[in-house]
């Protein structure tokens, strides 16, 4: 009986540190997930004014030039990747950027934009990988 209360404690201290160690392993990801889940949102957002008929540039210039502006954290958050992952990092940026200066005017000017800017996150998740 005392080596299964004996053994029964150890799974637990065991499976407590394993949960600690787990927890700073996820907490030392923060700010590239960070990065990912801003521009997820302002990218979402872009397609939902365009559903919604509301794509004008007033209304979408905001996002564009916060998906330019995050997108430049892009390399400093993922500093031991590949040059090439940097490379696109900085098209995205251009992208974004360009698109922040000189907004789609109407809903149907937004499709090639959303489609590029869609292609360049597949283009560095790609490469993520």
């Amino acid at each position: 009986m005392r080596s299964v209360l004996i053994l029964l404690a150890g799974l637990l201290v065991g499976a407590l540190a394993a949960f600690s160690a787990a927890n700073a392993l996820r907490q030392r990801n923060a700010w590239p997930r960070g990065v990912m889940a801003v521009m997820q949102h302002h990218l979402g957002e872009l397609r939902r004014l365009q559903r919604a008929g509301n794509c004008q540039a007033a209304a979408t210039a905001p996002h564009w030039q916060r998906l330019a502006q995050i997108g430049a954290d892009i390399g400093p958050s993922q500093p031991g990747f590949a040059p090439d992952y940097h490379d696109q990092a900085r098209r995205f940026v251009a992208l974004a950027g360009g698109y922040a200066a000189a907004p789609p005017a109407d809903c149907k000017a937004l499709d090639a934009p959303l489609q590029q800017v869609a292609e360049a996150c597949q283009n560095c998740h790609r490469d993520y990988r």
